[in-house]
């Protein structure tokens, strides 16, 4: 399991969580988006390039744009586009630690 513990958590019920992480994101700095718990995470890692840790069941480097975006839509949760295209902009890619509703946006 890596460790996250150096990276800034950003609570997605927060005001203006899209805007903040959006803003992060393009500044090339890593940010651990904190989900809230009714949070959908069933996706097939394979689709999105991810590698799975079998052990810890998080998927690791993950395409972040496209990932993002079909967990946005998956959740009807449009604010989160904004999010999948910062990563576009700065290839950004993500871990997806699915038991703990967390989206880790990094390079």
């Amino acid at each position: 399991m890596r460790d996250y513990s150096n990276i800034p958590t950003l609570n997605w019920t927060e005001n203006d969580a899209a805007r903040k992480a959006q803003a992060q994101i393009m500044r090339q700095e890593p940010v651990i988006l904190q989900m809230p718990q009714s949070f959908r995470t069933d996706v097939d890692g394979s689709n999105f390039h991810c590698e799975l840790d079998e052990q810890s069941g998080v998927l690791y480097g993950c395409d972040g744009g496209k990932l993002i975006s079909e967990l946005a839509a998956q959740n009807r949760i449009p604010e989160l586009d904004r999010v999948a295209e910062a990563c576009v902009r700065s290839s950004s890619l993500v871990d997806l630690d699915s038991s703990h509703k967390r989206l880790i946006v990094h390079d």
